[in-house]
């Protein structure tokens, strides 16, 4: 019986994760026909699962493969299954320190990574999660030392950058340029968008803003700038989960830990032989109060960078994982509980602090990048989906990046044609018929195959582009948008005009107030004078006017600048006890004096 329910929770479980995963692997068919890593894995654990759903071993590597895939949710109900089956599995310990890191849960995951340490598992295998948890809680110094240990053991450059961020976050600045350089120097682009994020933590707004603003179009780096503005007012455990989880508190919560946090203590000086390493929780008793940004700052840090007072602007905060029930919580995780705050918390053998050997000379970042070219790779394509600041790449800072000698620019494709003197006679006729839309835009062309568009503009942006394709339709002349991509030679057409604007009509549309109607116009003139006595004024320089109404005519007082005057005239002739109504011409509807 217990085997049946155990199969059944496999095979439901293999259900949601090859849910999950498909849907990876559906998204990446497009552009990479590599499956994503871990998808194979994961496949190859549920087919475990599948025969036996209390296979500890299959129920691990499902773990592991699920936090490759980012399922970090899927990966904490494999892990808990095989808790309830082995609870003293050091790779449990891992694997849920693993996850607890990736949704925020430091302290918990610090204690995980010690028990798994105490259970056998070497430094080297989880010294790169370990220091992004000790980056977490706002221990640096410590986070570095774990880093190296990574990156010692063959890490890659994922954990250079992590240590480089958190270099800038410990006040670092020439540390974190060294270990940045070597990744800048082979273009390493998310090593760009690490370097803008460090330069704000640093207090240099101004130089992260201009990164993102090379690299990224200009709506979506207008997006990211107030993040970049304000990453120097978070404190270092906020730095951290926004410069390598891509997660910012909310505007209210700036520069405020959260009460775990805060009661974090760094461990500071003990021998790397102590087997009593421990967290020890201090400061204030856990609860809904929150800590000053000073109270969570390391002790040791090199220096204080510049700190902006400027107004914080208000961000939307990104979305937190979903905390479970406690019921919840009870189920998946039966050996994972929260110890009181006054408990230590053991930390295991921590790393041996070494003086770090001579630095090389080093290079200056300009004179690394003098012959670094980005043209080929990068993409300012549009991304499907929301926008994660993480995946941002931005490229070297240039002092005054030089303007592309044919920008990207956006028109409106009037016509095609392979002889271009025959399009001159389009743009005429094209121009001539839009009625004052395309008004003071020029004719260009650009080859296109073996024949070559038409094109009005350029427009500011292809939103603009598109507003002016809508009204051409409307008026029944075909046209769409068309943007020219950067390096794309467009030419003016020769001998073309500028569009004209619209001509004038002799009877524009105007308001008027209608007095009277009738088909002798000399009758007309004297019930003009007659209103007009009564009207104590109010028509005063105003008339008459007539217009043709059928067989008849109307009588009009006018023209005023809006229909709402228009109005305001007849509610005061009716007062008088005089009758009218506003009355609107047409645009080309003839209106004469009467004589």
């Amino acid at each position: 019986m217990a085997r049946c329910k155990a199969k059944f929770w496999a095979t439901g479980a293999a259900v949601v994760a090859l849910a999950a995963s498909s849907q990876v692997l559906r998204a990446q068919e497009i552009v990479q026909p590599l499956p994503p890593p871990g998808s194979q894995e994961l496949s190859a654990a549920l087919q475990r699962l599948a025969d036996d759903g209390n296979d500890v071993s299959a129920l691990l590597d499902a773990g592991d493969a699920a936090i490759k895939l980012g399922d970090v949710t899927a990966a904490i109900g494999f892990f808990g299954r095989a808790q309830a089956l082995t609870p003293s599995n050091p790779r449990i310990s891992l694997g849920l320190a693993r996850a607890y890191t990736m949704t925020r849960r430091p302290v918990e995951a610090l204690r995980l990574f010690a028990e798994a340490e105490k259970g056998g598992i070497s430094q080297q295998v989880m010294a790169a999660e370990r220091g992004l948890a000790f980056d977490l809680v706002g221990d640096a110094r410590t986070a570095q030392e774990f880093y190296r240990i990574a990156l010692a053991a063959g890490a890659g450059d994922e954990v250079r950058r992590n240590l480089a961020l958190s270099q800038a976050i410990s006040g670092d600045k020439a540390g974190f340029e060294a270990t940045l350089l070597p990744l800048l120097e082979q273009g390493d682009f998310a090593a760009f968008r690490t370097r803008s994020f460090g330069l704000a933590i640093l207090g240099e707004t101004d130089a992260a803003i201009k990164i993102a603003r090379d690299m990224m179009p200009a709506q979506m780096a207008s997006r990211v700038e107030p993040y970049l503005r304000y990453m120097a007012r978070l404190t270092p455990a906020q730095q951290a989960a926004a410069g390598a989880l891509g997660v910012f508190p909310g505007s209210a919560s700036i520069g405020e830990d959260d009460a775990q946090i805060a009661a974090y203590t760094p461990i500071r000086d003990r021998p790397a032989s102590s087997t009593d390493s421990r967290l020890e929780p201090a400061g204030r008793p856990l609860g809904p109060q929150r800590s000053s940004p000073s109270a969570t700052r390391a002790a040791e840090q090199q220096s204080s960078s510049p700190r902006q007072s400027a107004a914080v602007p208000a961000i939307v905060p990104a979305s937190r994982p979903e905390a479970m029930s406690s019921a919840e919580r009870t189920d998946e995780l039966p050996a994972v509980t929260r110890e009181p705050a006054t408990q230590p918390v053991d930390m295991g053998q921590q790393p041996v602090r070494q003086s770090p050997p001579p630095q090389p000379p080093r290079r200056n970042v300009e004179q690394a990048f003098a012959a670094f070219d980005l043209n080929e790779a990068i993409s300012t394509a549009p991304r499907n989906g929301a926008v994660d600041i993480r995946t941002i790449d931005a490229p070297r800072e240039t002092d005054e990046p030089a303007a592309p000698v044919h920008p990207p620019r956006h028109w409106v494709q009037v016509a095609t044609g392979r002889d271009i003197s025959a399009l001159g006679f389009d743009w005429r006729r094209i121009s001539r018929s839009a009625e004052g839309e395309l008004a003071g835009k020029s004719a260009f062309t650009v080859p296109w195959g073996e024949a070559n568009r038409l094109l009005a503009g350029p427009y500011d942006t292809v939103r603009e582009a598109r507003d002016i394709v809508g009204r051409l339709k409307a008026i029944g002349l075909d046209s769409f948008p068309f943007s020219s991509a950067s390096g794309e030679e467009v030419f003016p057409l020769d001998g073309a005009s500028p569009a004209p604007a619209a001509e004038k009509p002799d009877h524009p549309s105007r308001h008027w107030v209608q007095v009277a109607t009738g088909r002798n116009r000399d009758a007309l003139g004297f019930d003009w004078r007659r209103i007009s006595r009564g009207a104590e004024g109010a028509l005063d320089a105003k008339g008459p006017f007539v217009a043709e109404w059928g067989e008849a005519n109307r009588l009009l007082a006018g023209p005023y600048p809006s229909a709402s005057a228009a109005r305001d005239t007849v509610n005061r002739l009716r007062e008088l006890g005089l009758d009218s109504f506003p009355f609107t011409s047409d645009e080309g509807e003839v209106v004469e004096t009467l004589d």
